[in-house]
């Protein structure tokens, strides 16, 4: 009764006390009576019957508390078993992705060499299963600089551009790898150095050239992404005549995945411009007038302001002229 009373006065506001002022009353009676009672109290031996009472209370207690840990390391024993049957892999990976996508059971997972299993998982036979280690990796490595600096030591980072760039594999597959590599360099410079060492930024330009729309988009983010986080990145991407690609995606379309990836390329132009020292292509001011009169105001208002902004600021061709 007492511990009711106090939670019950932890959970109330000062305005919640003065609107019941008998709260605190019952809670001093309740204080005096516990102590009026234990005055002269000899302590007992605890029945038996009692005893396996609580014993069984705390058990059914403890079965209710999740253990993360305890899970995962059940979870990594199944994708280790040979004898798994592909559904119980699925299932655990599964989860070993919900887990990684915390910050402490992240690292867990990596001191329990979840995430080494996973490394191994990514050239699986199995396409689907392929794709969730790659969303282990992925989610595990976001903002958590040991498990990025393992990934980066190892040859994940060279793996995940492999699959990227095979075009054997499967959409899902590769869609994931890209996942998973854009949240390993994302705001890591020491990632990013390596991506780039690798030659990342040539895998990144042939994804843009790929026929599977979700790939594109999801490199133009992460194009987009590298040079808002690291300007001195921006001449290196136009140098490969990034700007023209772009512009390829300066359309107006049905599909609401291509609104995405518009977005994400207008972006993308926009960051570049703002370089003084990067020129658009001379037909840039055309392109992007000619998508603005289309872009509608409701459905489009995000691209439109960034299309408008580039309108303003890119040079007309009578322009160049006179210059």
């Amino acid at each position: 009764l007492q511990h009711y009373f106090i939670q019950s006065n932890l959970r109330m506001g000062d305005e919640d006390l003065e609107n019941n002022p008998n709260w605190n009353a019952v809670l001093q009676w309740s204080l005096r009576l516990q102590d009026s009672e234990q005055e002269g109290r000899q302590l007992e031996p605890m029945d038996e019957e009692r005893r396996e009472f609580l014993t069984a209370a705390l058990a059914e207690a403890s079965a209710l508390i999740e253990d993360p840990v305890k899970n995962m390391r059940e979870h990594l024993s199944t994708i280790r078993n040979t004898e798994s049957t592909k559904e119980d892999c699925i299932a655990a990976l599964e989860e070993l992705a919900d887990y990684a996508e915390d910050l402490d059971q992240a690292n867990d997972l990596y001191l329990l060499g979840g995430l080494q299993v996973c490394c191994a998982y990514i050239k699986h036979r199995d396409p689907e299963l392929r794709s969730l280690a790659c969303e282990v990796i992925g989610n595990a490595v976001q903002n958590n600089e040991k498990i990025v600096r393992f990934a980066t030591e190892s040859f994940v980072l060279t793996d995940l551009l492999k699959m990227v760039d095979d075009e054997k594999l499967t959409d899902a597959v590769r869609i994931k790898s890209l996942f998973a590599l854009s949240c390993l360099v994302r705001g890591n410079r020491s990632a990013l150095d390596k991506f780039n060492e690798l030659e990342g930024y040539n895998v990144l330009l042939r994804a843009l050239q790929s026929s599977v729309k979700k790939l594109q988009t999801k490199a133009l983010f992460l194009i987009s992404n590298i040079c808002t986080d690291f300007p001195d990145q921006c001449s290196t991407y136009s140098s490969m005549g990034i700007s023209d690609q772009l512009l390829s995606f300066c359309y107006v379309s049905d599909s609401s995945e291509h609104d995405v990836t518009l977005h994400h390329a207008l972006r993308t132009l926009l960051i570049l411009r703002r370089d003084e020292h990067i020129q658009l292509p001379a037909d840039a001011h055309r392109t992007l007038s000619n998508l603005l009169s289309k872009l509608e105001n409701d459905r489009h208002s995000e691209q439109r302001e960034l299309c408008s902004e580039l309108v303003r600021t890119c040079p007309s061709p009578a322009n160049s002229v006179e210059r």
